[in-house]
């Protein structure tokens, strides 16, 4: 019993720290993403603060 309760437990801590890691790397990635984006509107004739707005729109911020 005490078995089956401790592999449970840790089965269970051990998905809880990857889903904490894999919400870090996909904030890293859209962050990354962002960054792109937003560079790529200012090379294209947008101002700063339009590049903005239009990359908010575009990923739903």
């Amino acid at each position: 019993m005490r078995t089956i309760l401790s592999l449970a437990v840790g089965f269970w801590l051990g998905r809880q720290i990857y889903i904490q890691y894999d919400k870090e790397e996909a904030l890293k990635k859209e962050k990354v993403i962002k960054a792109r984006l937003k560079k790529f509107l200012e090379e294209n004739g947008l101002t700063k603060s339009e590049a903005k707005e239009q990359t908010s729109d575009l990923l739903g911020v």
